[in-house]
C-alpha cells in the first residue's frame, strides 16, 4: 500500500505542477513563454549533465535528487511546448 500511495502522491505532484504551469503560461505572451522555454531547455542539459557525473561517480542520492528535478523540468517543459503548440505528442 504504501508503494501505490507514494506512486499516487507523484502523480498528484506531477498533475499539480502541470496545472501552475498551465495557468502561469496561458495568460503569459509568447515571448515570455519562449524565454521559459529556453530557460527550461538549458536546465535540461545541466541536469542531465549533473545526472551522468553523479552515474559515473556512483552517487545514488544525487542521482536520485537528480532525476526528482529531471522529472519536473521535464513536465514545464512539455507544458510549455503543448502552449506553444510545438510538441505534437500529447501530454
Amino acid at each position: 500500500e504504501d508503494e501505490l500511495t507514494n506512486e499516487l502522491k507523484v502523480i498528484l505532484a506531477g498533475s499539480e505542477l502541470q496545472s501552475i504551469m498551465l495557468t502561469s503560461t496561458l495568460v503569459n505572451s509568447e515571448a515570455q513563454n519562449r524565454d521559459l522555454l529556453e530557460k527550461f531547455e538549458k536546465r535540461a542539459e545541466e541536469l542531465n549533465k549533473r545526472y551522468e557525473e553523479a552515474s559515473i561517480d556512483g552517487n545514488a542520492e544525487l542521482k536520485n535528487q537528480t532525476h526528482a528535478m529531471i522529472w519536473t523540468n521535464d513536465i514545464r517543459l512539455d507544458t510549455i511546448k503543448w502552449v506553444l503548440e510545438e510538441d505534437d505528442e500529447e501530454i
